[in-house]
């Protein structure tokens, strides 16, 4: 279903406007206490021991800290970066952190560079659970500067290290022969030693949407499965899977439908969760008969995406998160108002089936970032950093059914 241009504009001024919002400065720190509170677009875990790990951006660099949730309290943050640069940060683009086997820990994050939406990926690792990190390398194997941001990072059970970005090569590369080309493309590069070296860069799909976070699932025991926006035929930018291993990758698959025609990129990218039957995913859409936050699950064995819900369609609802944990599933998202901008949640028991009533688990009147899900051995965490009251960890409230 096209949409017209004026529409197309107009979904895009007002995307434009939510990701101002979501890009506004946190608070200042007070003189040398550098912290996660005071810096900016924090990305957290939390291990099944309840050990809270977290990175993010403060003045130029990326930090580390670790913590605890209960109370929520940080040690002294540890600087990952050796030079201050201009590190791509937003609600779309942030570090990234993954924790590895024993002591080890992975973080990825963008460095922009000159050029118009150019940038390099970058990544670092600490083997002594945090006290120290190598230094940074960029991921990149070509000579040719241009546009690779976007990151993903994932560790699969069998300690394959996944690295995976949204790239332009191609697209520069089509400019360069006079010739089109839609979108961008997704690379990746893995690492069998726990990030001490990486093979070359490898393509997993050409067309994809130029600036939309990618969301990364663990496949079995070594492989990896990538949900993205694509761009469809005649600029529809909906989404699309494709799994990968160290020597191989899968056909893509398109598992959304709204036929949302944009020409530009919505900043909106998915994410997703595997569970025990499939993979349990969320996106945003601003198709104008299905605009707003979506879920979708995927059938390991069938291949199918079945179970799909319109979780909420009014304007200003995007950002999904999804956890998913022994047949429960949690969504939680952001609603921009014009006073105040609220994360609310939702929840299954029975993988996706049945839905609890929404709730609003918190709000704000203040420049916000986008909501994260953490889970735990004993349920789920909402994080979320606010200018004001800096990082937050929330606990949903109790599902309501009707």
């Amino acid at each position: 279903m096209a949409i017209t241009n004026a529409v197309s504009r107009n979904v895009a001024v007002a995307l434009s406007a939510i990701l101002l919002l979501l890009a506004a400065d946190a608070a200042a720190c007070e003189g040398d206490a550098i912290s996660i509170h005071c810096g900016s677009t924090p990305s957290s875990t939390l291990t099944e021991g309840g050990e809270l790990f977290a990175v993010f951006v403060h003045d130029g660099h990326v930090y580390f800290t670790r913590g605890e949730p209960e109370p929520l309290q940080f040690s002294p943050p540890v600087r990952i970066t050796h030079e201050q640069a201009r590190i791509d940060h937003n609600g779309e683009s942030r570090p990234k952190i993954a924790i590895g086997r024993g002591d080890a820990m992975f973080v990825s994050w963008t460095r922009r560079i000159e050029g118009r939406f150019a940038g390099d990926v970058y990544f670092s690792r600490s083997l002594d659970g945090g006290r120290s990190f190598d230094t940074p390398r960029r991921m990149r194997d070509t000579e040719a500067p241009s546009s690779h941001r976007f990151d993903a990072l994932q560790v699969t059970p069998s300690g394959r290290l996944y690295v995976a970005w949204i790239d332009k090569r191609d697209l520069a590369a089509a400019e360069a022969a006079g010739e089109t080309f839609a979108g961008a493309s997704i690379y990746y590069a893995t690492s069998e030693d726990e990030g001490a070296t990486f093979g070359r860069n490898r393509r997993l799909a050409a067309h994809s949407c130029e600036c939309c976070r990618l969301a990364t699932v663990a496949a079995g025991d070594g492989g990896l499965r990538l949900l993205w926006r694509h761009v469809f035929d005649g600029s529809i930018r909906d989404h699309a899977m494709a799994g990968i291993g160290p020597d191989w990758v899968s056909t893509v698959e398109r598992v959304s439908h709204e036929d949302w025609v944009l020409q530009g990129c919505p900043h909106e990218g998915p994410h997703m969760a595997a569970g025990q039957e499939g993979d349990h995913m969320v996106w945003f859409s601003g198709a104008p008969d299905a605009a707003g936050v979506h879920y979708g699950f995927r059938d390991h064995t069938h291949g199918d995406t079945i179970r799909l819900k319109h979780l909420d369609q009014r304007p200003g609802a995007g950002k999904p998160q999804v956890a998913a944990r022994h047949g429960h599933v949690d969504v939680v998202w952001l609603a921009v108002g014009a006073e105040r901008s609220e994360v609310l949640h939702i929840h299954s028991h029975d993988a996706g089936r049945n839905w609890s009533t929404p709730q609003t688990v918190a709000t704000s009147a203040d420049s916000v970032d986008h909501p994260q899900l953490l889970t735990h051995s004993d349920g789920v965490w909402i994080a979320w950093h606010t200018s004001n009251e800096g990082y937050r960890l929330v606990r949903p409230p109790k599902a309501v059914f009707e």
